[in-house]
C-alpha cells in the first residue's frame, strides 16, 4: 500500500514536472517565432527602400499634390499606387500585431512615430474611400493606430529597464 502511494506520488511529480517542461519549451519556441517574424517584419517590409521613398512620399507630398475627397483609389496611379504599398505594409503588420504573430509591444514601440502620423495623414483618404466604397477600409491599421495612441513609448522603455546613452535609466 505505502508503495503504491509513492508511486502514484512519484508519477504525479513526473508529471507536473513534464508539463512544467513542455510549457517553457512552447514559451520559448513561441519568444523565438516572435523575434523571428518581428524581424522579418521589420526587414523585408519596414525597411525596404521602395516603402521608405513611398512613406517618405505619403507623409510629406501627398496632401499638398491631391485632395483626399476622392479617397484613395481615384488618385492619379503613382499616387494611388504609393498610397496602398504605404497603407497595405501597415495593415498587414496591424494583422499580424492583432493575431499576436508578432509582438506587438516590440513593433509599437518601433513603428510608433511613423504608424500615428501615417494613419493621420492617411485618414482623410482612407474615410474617403470607406465612403465611396461603402465599406470599412484597412480596419487593423486604424486598430494598430488607436493602440499606438495609448502606449507611451517611453514607459514601455522604462518598463523594459532601457538605459539612455550615459546609462542612466529612461
Amino acid at each position: 500500500m505505502v508503495f503504491n502511494i509513492i508511486s502514484l506520488v512519484m508519477s504525479v511529480m513526473a508529471l507536473a514536472a513534464s508539463t512544467w517542461g513542455v510549457s517553457r519549451q512552447i514559451g520559448r519556441a513561441r519568444a523565438d517565432s516572435d523575434l523571428a517574424m518581428t524581424t522579418e517584419v521589420l526587414l523585408t517590409h519596414i525597411r525596404d527602400p521602395e516603402f521608405q521613398r513611398d512613406q517618405r512620399w505619403v507623409l510629406f507630398e501627398l496632401a499638398s499634390h491631391h485632395s483626399p475627397d476622392e479617397g484613395i483609389d481615384l488618385l492619379p496611379d503613382e499616387a494611388k499606387y504609393r498610397a496602398w504599398n504605404v497603407a497595405f505594409v501597415f495593415e498587414a503588420v496591424s494583422i499580424m500585431m492583432r493575431f499576436d504573430i508578432v509582438n506587438s509591444e516590440i513593433l509599437t514601440s518601433l513603428t510608433h512615430y511613423r504608424l500615428m502620423r501615417t494613419w493621420e495623414v492617411l485618414e482623410p483618404y482612407i474615410q474617403a474611400e470607406r465612403a465611396r466604397r461603402g465599406s470599412v477600409v484597412f480596419p487593423f491599421f486604424e486598430d494598430a493606430y488607436a493602440t499606438a495612441r495609448r502606449t507611451d513609448p517611453e514607459a514601455v522603455h522604462r518598463r523594459l529597464g532601457l538605459k539612455r546613452a550615459d546609462g542612466r535609466p529612461r
